[in-house]
């Protein structure tokens, strides 16, 4: 299907920003030695520095820490049967959380950020054990409508999108993020962003005889085969691909933050896009 949103070059730094983070991730035990060269191989911090292109250093190897940790934390419970109970492995992202992350994140940003940030980075771990929970058949398979509603948190679009401040050194109004327009380009970004992985990685949930998967539950709810089942998740993508680019064009005549809002969200998904049908974590799949 045709993106409409063109691509970006990528920060002029990157690689130095992928070796970092993921050099983090090992040294913190998020990932083991085979663990960590999947991540290089699956190039996950090209989603930050595709959309930023000359922000400073600091924060961009801060915000490359935070898609590791994300990725890392999804692949734990994946791994974990959504228990945040077993044998301290979980330990090791609170830790990593608590000392590393969150201390020069929060320090820099307003009380207001740091509640709202908190609050979106509980949902997205709600999202990531709930997701669990389906794919291991621990809860029932969703209608569409408690997918996409679960979905939209476990993508993990929403605390990445709260550190476009942090990145940017500006905090937005809490009458711009609370308008119509910032809360739809928001959603449907992350739609877009969550739809494309439930189509790049069915190969994989296939074979693992997965449940939560926006493709399977389109197959098995609307009797589709599974081409047309792909065909309609990709109709879906395409159209939220359209919500957003509208809130972007009335965002954009707002004022600098709401159109600066608009656009790095709109180029992290294209960014998003990118990454899906290039990294090597679904080249294999596809």
């Amino acid at each position: 299907m045709h993106m409409p949103i063109p691509s970006q070059p990528l920060h002029p730094r990157s690689p130095e920003l992928e070796e970092q983070a993921y050099d983090w991730a090992a040294r913190h035990g998020l990932v083991d030695a085979a663990g960590r060269r999947r991540l290089a191989a699956s190039r996950v911090v090209t989603l930050a520095t595709s959309y930023y292109h000359t922000a400073p250093y600091p924060e961009m190897a801060l915000l490359a820490r935070w898609y590791v940790w994300l990725l890392a934390a999804d692949d734990w419970f994946d791994r974990a049967a959504g228990s945040t109970e077993g044998p301290g492995t979980w330990s090791v992202f609170q830790r990593a959380l608590v000392r590393e992350l969150w201390p020069p994140t929060a320090e820099p940003m307003s009380a207001a950020w740091r509640r709202r940030f908190a609050r979106h980075l509980r949902d997205c771990l709600a999202g990531y054990h709930w997701q669990a929970g389906v794919r291991l058949g621990l809860r029932p398979p969703p209608t569409l409508a408690q997918y996409v509603a679960w979905r939209r948190l476990s993508f993990g679009a929403h605390p990445i999108f709260e550190l476009i401040q942090f990145v940017e050194r500006r905090e937005f109004a809490a009458a711009l993020l609370t308008a119509a327009p910032a809360r739809e380009l928001t959603a449907a970004a992350s739609d877009v962003m969550a739809w494309t992985n439930d189509v790049r990685s069915l190969r994989r949930d296939l074979a693992a005889g997965e449940h939560a998967n926006l493709v399977l539950l389109v197959r098995d709810r609307l009797g589709h085969d599974e081409a047309r089942a792909t065909a309609a998740v990709q109709r879906m993508v395409a159209a939220r691909i359209d919500h957003l680019l509208a809130a972007r064009r009335t965002l954009r005549r707002l004022g600098p933050d709401a159109r600066l809002l608009g656009d790095r969200v709109t180029t992290a998904v294209r960014g998003a896009w990118d990454w899906h049908h290039d990294s090597a974590r679904y080249a294999a799949l596809a």
